[in-house]
């Protein structure tokens, strides 16, 4: 159903209309053709429209009108989206590994393709990031500077980087990681590679409103708050 310029294997069948059943390859096939069109990063809704389309299509629904316009555009954003808050909430909802993830979202940001990030744009990355996932699941707080900041400090230090100075995208990928495994194991959490883990992790949702139907998984940091 997704037009792709390699095979995925898929863990579960892909929707047209469902962004949660998408591979983190459709969206990096969504990120391609951002780019083939040279978009920038205010996406009116026929933009968006045409780049899922290149995507999707024989999609039979429309995903964008649906679904993404009303989540992305939801607050006033001038008859504007933003791309790097789409794709970013798009990764992290889509199906593939947590390493993938990180690996794209990096790559996402790295806007000069030197390898690497300056601290401004790692603070870029994590509030567009973040931003997304909570506008594309319509869960939690939008991220503020504050909510991040100590992340990336933590970063730089790890690396033994100051802000004036870049890290390569591999050395931030494990911090990434191993961020959200620290952070998963602190507030008790059984799985770190879903949306809702990845809000609780960095505090931008309360165990205390994740629905019944959330995995158990998950559902484990309910009882220790």
């Amino acid at each position: 159903m997704g037009n792709l310029e390699s095979g995925v294997a898929r863990r579960v069948a892909v929707v047209d209309n469902d962004p949660t059943s998408w591979s983190l390859e459709h969206v990096e096939a969504l990120y391609r053709r951002h780019q083939a069109g040279a978009h920038g990063f205010g996406l009116q809704r026929k933009e968006l429209k045409e780049i899922v389309r290149a995507i999707f299509p024989d999609a039979k629904k429309d995903v964008v009108g649906d679904v993404l316009w009303p989540r992305f555009a939801e607050y006033d954003s001038g008859g504007e989206v933003n791309a790097l808050e789409v794709l970013g909430g798009l990764a992290v909802v889509s199906q593939g590994s947590l390493e993938n993830k990180a690996n794209f979202v990096l790559r996402l940001f790295d806007f000069n393709g030197v390898g690497s990030l300056s601290y401004d744009e790692v603070v870029v990355a994590m509030l567009s990031t973040m931003a997304g996932c909570c506008l594309c699941t319509r869960r939690g707080s939008l991220p503020q500077d504050e909510d991040v900041l100590g992340h990336v400090d933590d970063a730089f230090m790890k690396a033994d980087r100051d802000s004036t100075m870049r890290i390569p995208l591999r050395d931030l990928e494990h911090w990434f990681i191993a961020r959200c495994t620290d952070l998963c194991r602190d507030r008790k959490l059984e799985l770190c590679d879903s949306p809702t883990a990845l809000l609780l992790c960095f505090d931008l949702m309360q165990a205390s409103v994740i629905p019944d139907d959330e995995p158990a998984a998950v559902l484990a940091a309910v009882a220790a708050t």
